[in-house]
């Protein structure tokens, strides 16, 4: 069974890719919060594993950023 360690390591690197690919395509926390459809608070609690995101959060945020939900989820 998981744990909730394991469940906030998991939020934490999500974020972290996140973040890196976020700053790779020279994008700030509120251009791709505005691209998601939500405000900049919330991708900064995404990013920071202050909240885990859903799967359609994923979604969204992999296509406001071209890339494959994948890389945001690679741990």
């Amino acid at each position: 069974m998981e744990t909730t360690l394991e469940k906030i390591d998991l939020a934490i690197k999500i974020g972290e890719n996140i973040k890196k690919t976020r700053k790779a395509k020279g994008l700030n926390q509120s251009q791709l919060a505005k691209a998601c459809g939500m405000d900049r608070q919330h991708m900064e609690k995404i990013e920071n594993a202050k909240v885990s995101a859903n799967i359609y959060t994923l979604y969204v945020i992999s296509e406001a950023l071209k890339v494959k939900m994948a890389e945001l989820v690679n741990v």
